[in-house]
Formats: C-alpha cells, structure tokens, sequence
C-alpha cells in the first residue's frame, strides 16, 4: 500500500507544505525534497573485488565506506549512473543495489520539524 506522500509525489505537479495552517514550502515534488539534501547514496555487494579508487575518483562520489561485504557509496549528482558504469566497465555485478535518497517524508520534516502523523485522517 502506497502512503499518502508516495500517492503526491507521483499525482501531483506543485505540492504545499502547510504546517500550523500557514505554508511553509510550495514547489514541485522534487524541489521539496532538494531542500532537505541533495546527497544519495547506492548500496550493493559486489560479486568480485572491487578497488574504492575506482569509484572515489569519480567526481559525484563523496565518500565510499564499507560495511561487511557491502559497498555504500554517498555523493549527488547523477550518482546511480556514475557507479553502475565504472562497474560494467570493469565487469563487476552489483548484488543487491539499492539507490536511496531523501524523500517527501523527509522534505516535510526538515522544513516543518516534525513527523507527519500517517493515521491522521
């Protein structure tokens, strides 16, 4: 099941933020969410080795850090694409990726400071 800033994000082409019945951001769904971070990050476990460098040179990543097998590299930008073509380019799968960036959810806590309550009707 879909929630309500899923539904928005997808439906709608300018959103409000409305917090104590004044409005405290109108944009796009993506100008919402660009005001709390622009950073992403792409998580995936490579299925051969796989030297940092190649991706730490790359001028859209701004960390590459390990934990475990996993890879989790942080940057902006056309991140997703960037990582993905240096591992085609050196024939290294990407088990598991998962590209991950802020959200309306998000959006709406940075700016309002609180959590939106989802069971509100």
């Amino acid at each position: 099941m879909l929630d309500r800033f899923t539904i928005a994000e997808r439906l709608c082409d300018r959103l409000a933020i409305i917090d104590g019945g004044k409005i405290v951001a109108l944009d796009t769904p993506t100008g919402l969410v660009a005001h709390v971070d622009t950073e992403q990050k792409v998580r995936f476990r490579p299925a051969s080795a796989l030297d940092d460098t190649l991706l730490t040179v790359l001028p859209e990543v701004t960390s590459v850090e390990r934990h475990g097998r996993q890879v989790v590299v942080t940057g902006t930008g056309n991140l997703v694409h960037a990582v993905t073509s240096v591992l085609v380019q050196h024939q290294i799968v990407a088990m598991d990726l998962r590209a991950e960036q802020a959200s309306l959810d998000d959006a709406f806590i940075a700016l309002t400071g609180r959590r939106f309550d989802h069971s509100a009707q």
